[in-house]
């Protein structure tokens, strides 16, 4: 076979680079119905049960404080059910930590004097083994009972990003990659 010899042109070519571009734009249509660039991600309320078992207290231990008025006031339905944001939950954390009735349990991690910062890599090399999907629920997990997490997204998809609330092809922010490149166009972080 000779190597410099063209490959015959399809008819269907051009249907495809149409349906392509028909794609695209209904991908981008459906994008902008369903996460306009105004879009703001929010976090739902937390019911007390969820509340009381992320702070390792009892429903009643939050009623009581609740009665007491003592601590965030949660929001309360007509039914009498309250529920916690993540906010208030960190109040909670605080108010719990000055008041707690024991100087063992903290309600707020700390590391101590020495401690190293601990560093957590969700990785395979195989795709679709639900890397992403792990670290979000496990940095949403570790935030929610009140450690410090930061989460980085190396992935070119952004879906990490995306989870939480960022539109890297709407926003228009500069990425971690202008820090990382190698090349006349990089960015300090």
């Amino acid at each position: 076979m000779n190597i410099g010899m063209r490959l015959p042109s399809f008819e269907s070519d051009e249907k495809i680079l149409e349906q392509g571009a028909e794609i695209s734009r209904r991908l981008n249509q459906l994008r902008m119905e369903k996460f306009p660039p105004d879009a703001a991600k929010t976090l739902r309320s937390f019911s007390m049960a969820e509340v009381a078992h992320y702070l390792g207290v009892s429903q009643n231990n939050l009623k009581r404080l609740h009665l007491e008025g003592k601590g965030p006031l949660p929001e309360q339905i007509p039914s009498g059910r309250r529920s916690y944001t993540a906010q208030q939950m960190l109040e909670l954390r605080h108010f719990l930590d000055q008041h707690g009735r024991t100087e063992v349990k903290k309600y707020v991690p700390h590391r101590k004097s020495g401690d190293k910062l601990q560093v957590v890599a969700v990785v395979n090399f195989k795709g679709g083994s639900g890397k992403t999907t792990t670290a979000a629920h496990l940095a949403q997990h570790l935030a929610l009972t009140g450690h410090r997490v930061l989460a980085i997204d190396l992935d070119p998809q952004a879906s990490l990003s995306a989870l939480h609330g960022f539109q890297p092809e709407l926003d228009n922010n500069l990425s971690l990659y202008e820090a990382i490149r190698y090349d006349d166009e990089r960015r300090s972080i």
